[in-house]
C-alpha cells in the first residue's frame, strides 16, 4: 500500500518529463544527450551570459563547434564585460583540447574585465590542470596583485599545484596564502586539507 502511495505521489512529477525524454534518451549517444539537454536548458533560459557559455561547452563536447561558437557569441552579446563569462568560455575550449582558443578567450577576459580577480584565479587553476603552467602563473599573479589578502584564491591555486605535482609552485603559493592572513585558523586548516587531500578538488 505504501509503495502505491509513493507511486501516486511521483506520478505528477513523472508526467512532467517532456516528449521524447525517458530513460532510453539518457542511455543513448552521450553527444546527443549533452546537446539535447543544452538545447532544453537554453529554451528555458536563453539570455544568461554564464549559462550560454556553459551551453556552449556542452555543444563543443558534443562535436558541434558551430553551435558552440554561436552560444559563446550570444553570451558575449549578453554581457561582454563579465570576466567569469569569458573564463567559462575559455574553460569550454580548454576542456575540449582547444588551447589556442582558450588563451584567446582569457586574453579577452583580461581586457574586458581587468579587475576580475576571482575569474583570474579560477582560470589559473584551469590552466594549471591543463599543463599550461606559465599562463596559469601569469593569471594567478594578476589576481594576487589585485588582492594579496585573498587567501582563499591563493589556497585554491596551491591546491591545484599540489594536485599537479608542482612542488615548488605549491610551496610558493602556500606561503602567499599564509602571508595573506597568518592568524586565520580557517586558512591554516585549508592548507592542512590541501596537503592531506593531495590537492584533490573539494567534494
Amino acid at each position: 500500500m505504501r509503495n502505491l502511495a509513493i507511486l501516486m505521489l511521483a506520478a505528477p512529477l513523472m508526467a512532467q518529463a517532456p516528449a521524447g525524454v525517458d530513460q532510453t534518451f539518457f542511455k543513448g549517444d552521450p553527444r546527443t544527450v549533452m546537446a539535447g539537454c543544452a538545447d532544453r536548458a537554453r529554451a528555458i533560459k536563453p539570455k544568461d551570459s554564464r549559462l550560454l557559455a556553459e551551453y556552449g561547452r556542452a555543444y563543443l563536447a558534443s562535436g558541434n563547434r558551430a553551435k558552440a561558437e554561436e552560444a559563446f557569441a550570444a553570451a558575449l552579446i549578453d554581457d561582454a564585460k563579465d570576466g567569469e563569462t569569458h573564463r567559462l568560455i575559455a574553460y569550454a575550449w580548454l576542456k575540449n583540447g582547444f588551447k589556442a582558443e582558450a588563451v584567446a578567450a582569457l586574453d579577452k577576459m583580461v581586457i574586458m574585465d581587468p579587475k576580475a580577480k576571482n575569474a583570474f584565479s579560477k582560470a589559473a587553476v584551469n590552466l594549471l590542470d591543463a599543463a599550461m603552467t606559465d599562463k596559469a602563473v601569469e593569471l594567478m599573479k594578476r589576481a594576487w596583485i589585485l588582492d594579496p589578502k585573498d587567501w582563499q584564491n591563493c589556497a585554491e591555486f596551491t591546491r591545484a599545484a599540489v594536485r599537479n605535482g608542482k612542488v615548488d609552485l605549491a610551496a610558493e603559493w602556500a606561503l602567499h596564502t599564509v602571508e595573506a592572513k597568518p592568524k586565520e585558523e580557517r586558512m591554516w586548516n585549508e592548507l592542512a586539507l590541501v596537503y592531506a587531500d593531495g590537492g584533490a578538488e573539494h567534494n
